[in-house]
């Protein structure tokens, strides 16, 4: 979501103008049952036209998948992409379904205290199977609860529309054929995160200017070490 880009978006503003964006089912933007690639890739587009000009586009995670998919399909759009800790590829882990299944199973009636939200994913069966890496990790469950509206008691996700579409989302559905020449920037997680140096290839499948940089956080690049993220990003853009 936007707003998790919020520290490091204040960053890069100082030197730049930096919009940010919630993809539909995310944040602030519409709910829509269809959660889909190419829906998510459309809005995108609509954004960057209303821009008006090339951008240097980023993304985390399944928001990196949509900003790869709309350079590929847009690259006139797209000046330069940076992709943090995800890569085109598909991904068999059965991880992020069960977070998401486990916000789903917290009870409405403590959606109104995040203390007790984050006790509830604490001792949830997914926190103790994941253990440190996934729920059972405090610094995990606060991201998440970033997304929490205790006041709504409700979630500023719609988790049943993106569980629904959890298979789909788990792939990347690359157009046959397709590049894009736009220098690119790939930002991995070395502490366990989701783009690994042997995922360089498929990237460099698609985006042949692409390069990788490793930062010892784990998936949250961005929220785990900011001052490195900006740097890598600032650098990068200062390049063109």
């Amino acid at each position: 979501m936007g707003n998790n880009f919020a520290t490091v978006g204040r960053k890069l503003a100082a030197r730049r103008e930096v919009v940010l964006v919630d993809l539909r089912n995310h944040g602030g933007s519409p709910w829509h049952d269809d959660a889909s690639f190419e829906a998510m890739r459309a809005d995108m587009e609509g954004v960057l036209e209303s821009i008006g000009r090339p951008v240097s586009l980023c993304g985390h995670s399944l928001g990196g998948k949509v900003a790869m998919l709309t350079a590929l399909q847009r690259p006139d759009l797209v000046a330069r992409l940076c992709v943090a800790d995800i890569a085109p590829v598909r991904y068999e882990m059965e991880a992020n379904r069960a977070i998401i299944e486990a916000l789903l199973a917290v009870p409405e009636t403590a959606l109104g205290d995040r203390k007790e939200v984050d006790s509830a994913l604490a001792a949830s069966e997914t926190a103790i199977a994941q253990g440190g890496g996934g729920l059972g990790n405090p610094f995990v469950r606060g991201f998440l609860l970033q997304s929490l509206q205790p006041e709504t008691r409700s979630w500023r996700l719609n988790l049943r529309a993106l569980l629904g579409s959890y298979e789909a989302l788990r792939g990347f559905p690359a157009p046959a054929g397709s590049r894009a020449e736009m220098p690119a920037l790939f930002i991995g997680g070395a502490n366990g995160g989701m783009l690994q140096p042997k995922h360089l290839p498929a990237c460099e499948a698609l985006f042949p200017n692409a390069r990788l940089e490793m930062v010892a956080t784990g998936h949250f690049v961005h929220s785990e070490a900011p001052a490195t993220f900006v740097e890598l990003v600032d650098r990068f853009c200062a390049d063109g």
